[in-house]
């Protein structure tokens, strides 16, 4: 009996000693500019990141798209069909990346499709669309050092 509760205070004393430190896992970051290794896209198309960029997106659809910049921020532009709305100028940099552009539809069961062409620093987006089971968003991004990908 005295045995045990030897053993308990001394277990109880060390405890008090060393005290449990918790330890957690450290994450690091990814690298801005840097795909991460599990990432197997590939850029569909290149602009010069330290010339002023201009995006045209060009709907070639049957249906009204809504364009945003997310990154940087800008407000909801709504697109017809056969029509065009531009974002930044080729003579001012207002647009630096990295650039965040989302493209959708409201109408429901519609998929929309993007091209990409880069003509003198300028990205033209053309959006056509197709009926879907459900409806598809595109987003395209224009990382810091100019690679183009879309999702």
């Amino acid at each position: 009996m005295k045995l045990n509760s030897l053993i308990g205070a001394s277990l109880l004393i060390i405890g008090a000693i060393a005290p449990i430190t918790p330890t957690a896992a450290q994450q690091s970051a990814p690298v801005p500019g840097l795909p991460q290794q599990n990432d197997r896209r590939s850029p569909v198309a290149q602009i010069n990141p330290s010339k002023p960029i201009q995006i045209r997106v060009a709907n070639q659809s049957s249906v009204d798209i809504q364009v945003v910049l997310v990154e940087p921020t800008s407000r909801e532009r709504s697109v017809k069909p056969q029509q065009s709305v531009t974002f930044g100028a080729l003579h001012t940099s207002y647009l630096p990346p990295p650039i965040d552009l989302t493209i959708y539809t409201n109408v429901k069961d519609t998929n929309l499709r993007a091209d990409i062409a880069v003509v003198n620093n300028e990205l033209i987006v053309t959006v056509t669309s197709k009926p879907g089971t459900y409806g598809l968003t595109r987003s395209l991004e224009v990382n810091s050092g100019g690679a183009i990908y879309i999702y």
